[in-house]
């Protein structure tokens, strides 16, 4: 062996390159190379062990005269582990640092064996990170002995089962056993007073968090996270939000540590309501989503501004990330559904966004954006100058026309100077080219990506060398793709489809031709055309 792969650092690197999804070396060609030579041991066998799903990783070391399965296909002991039996186990155990369970099939005299192991230290005396998927209260005593100093970071889901006595208990020891968490996630199912106070016990004295979700959101709680200085990021499933227990008409809690918020609501009304009852005064980035389950309309177009209005009063002026999704089905609405205007939004639903002046990305992606036209994104442009991306109703396959043209692609590149990426439906026709806004807009070199949806599009050589002055970077044009919609495409999307193919082509060819020629004033001829260039 090379010398340079002597040290265990350097061959606990190699190991470990791509470790949670392509890794170098499989599970089997670590538990081979750890039987190579002793300098391959002790790293190979560091890396197999490092992130364990399940205990019965743990259990195949025991000797299979020890092990059986029970009627009910449960893995179970025949005695317990004997003391040379539990230092072997203790040889791997000391490697663990991450450990995931799901639905363990073990018998409740495996976890007795686990909670009895004869040893000066835990059971897992090195694990950093912990996720518990299984809420079956009969193994909540092997899950506390696995609370300790070393974890940072702890993965609960209780959200199968109702709230009990057990799970309020086993949420409010956690403070106490796990001081040095820096990330939790304790999905607990209900937003009662009960699940409140076990959240709030659990936080007490977590002076090292930094990540918290959770799925209670009350004043209480509230009150509770802005005593922790270190956090600051947030995530809030309202799944099982009460809005009767928080009104709306009473003040707001305001917090000002958190610099990224996560919140997941059932419905449009549930996260207006949340929202309108706090204010997060320094957040920089945040994540909505609403699991939208309405199969007879993408949303509900009279819910909508009220919620515009929340977000643009919970959240800060200096807000610089809003991505707001909505979980739906895009693509299995009908072709009336997507045809009708009652779902397009005017620019007055959005106009309360703009005091986000220092957002440099917006999604908006699940909006139809049809009664939107260039003036007002002109003015949305001005509003938001720092923007890199910009993602404007380009989702569903609206089959109303936008009201957006060219010029107004143009105002948006003129007036957000940094853009980088553009996803946005308009109706891509010629323009003058020699006049304002086009003359007056300097062409952008960073934009590298562009995505019109279903637009409309007339003359695809003029609209494709009027993207190239614009973008002379851009390469190609994403659009929507027909095949793998509900419904055939109507004849006249269907043509729009195969213009924009064209425009792609068109664009192969200018900026081949740029490339050949080094940069240079040049005629490319495409179409039967020539369309001069500049490099």
């Amino acid at each position: 062996m090379h010398l340079c792969l002597l040290p265990p650092e350097i061959l606990l690197q190699i190991f470990s390159i791509g470790e949670f999804y392509q890794p170098i070396c499989s599970r089997a060609t670590l538990a081979s190379l750890a039987r190579t030579c002793r300098t391959l041991k002790e790293p190979a066998l560091d890396i197999l062990w490092k992130n364990i799903v399940g205990f019965k990783p743990l259990i195949a070391c025991l000797p299979e005269c020890v092990t059986n399965t029970d009627i009910r296909a449960r893995l179970t002991l025949e005695r317990p582990p004997l003391d040379g039996e539990c230092r072997l186990l203790g040889r791997y155990t000391q490697r663990i640092r991450s450990l995931t369970v799901f639905y363990e099939h073990i018998d409740d005299q495996i976890m007795q064996a686990f909670i009895s192991v004869p040893s000066p230290t835990p059971l897992l005396p090195n694990l950093r990170n912990l996720c518990w998927w299984d809420d079956r209260e009969c193994f909540f005593p092997l899950l506390c002995t696995l609370f300790g100093s070393t974890i940072t970071s702890v993965r609960l889901d209780f959200t199968t089962r109702a709230p009990s006595f057990a799970k309020s208990a086993l949420v409010a020891s956690i403070g106490d056993r796990c001081l040095s968490i820096q990330e939790l996630h304790c999905e607990y199912g209900g937003d009662s007073q009960e699940s409140s106070d076990a959240i709030c016990e659990a936080l007490r004295g977590l002076r090292e968090l930094f990540r918290l979700g959770i799925g209670v959101f009350n004043a209480q709680t509230m009150l509770r996270l802005a005593s922790l200085s270190s956090l600051k990021f947030l995530s809030l499933n309202l799944r099982t939000y009460n809005f009767h227990h928080t009104h709306s008409h009473s003040t707001p809690t305001s917090s000002s540590q958190f610099e990224e918020v996560y919140i997941t609501s059932p419905s449009c009304f549930v996260l207006t309501h949340c929202l309108r009852n706090i204010r997060f005064l320094s957040c920089r980035s945040v994540n909505l989503s609403i699991d939208y389950d309405d199969f007879i309309q993408p949303y509900d177009p009279m819910e909508i501004p009220d919620l515009i209005i929340s977000v643009s009063e919970c959240f800060p002026p200096t807000l610089e990330k809003l991505h707001f999704n909505f979980a739906t089905d895009l693509d299995n609405h009908t072709e009336d559904i997507l045809a009708d205007t009652r779902f397009a939004l005017g620019f007055d639903v959005v106009a309360p966004m703009l005091s986000f002046s220092h957002l440099k990305y917006l999604d908006l992606d699940w909006i139809c954006t049809s009664v939107i036209d260039d003036t007002s994104l002109k003015t949305m442009a001005q509003s938001w100058p720092l923007l890199e991306h910009f993602v404007f109703g380009s989702a569903p396959r609206w089959l109303v026309p936008p009201s957006l043209t060219f010029i107004g692609l143009v105002h948006l590149i003129h007036h957000c100077p940094l853009l980088r990426n553009i996803k946005m439906p308009f109706s891509a026709c010629p323009v003058d080219v020699n006049s304002a806004p086009f003359s007056n807009t300097n062409p952008s070199e960073k934009i590298r990506g562009l995505f019109v949806g279903t637009s409309p599009i007339v003359d695809p050589v003029a609209v494709a060398s009027q993207i190239h002055k614009l973008m002379p970077k851009l390469i190609t044009v994403g659009f929507y793709d027909w095949d793998i919609a509900r419904f055939p495409a109507p004849s006249l999307f269907a043509q729009f489809e195969a213009d924009w193919s064209r425009v792609n082509d068109f664009l192969k060819v200018l900026t081949t031709s740029e490339i050949g020629n080094g940069n240079s004033p040049t005629t490319a001829h495409v179409g039967g055309m020539d369309i001069w260039t500049l490099g």
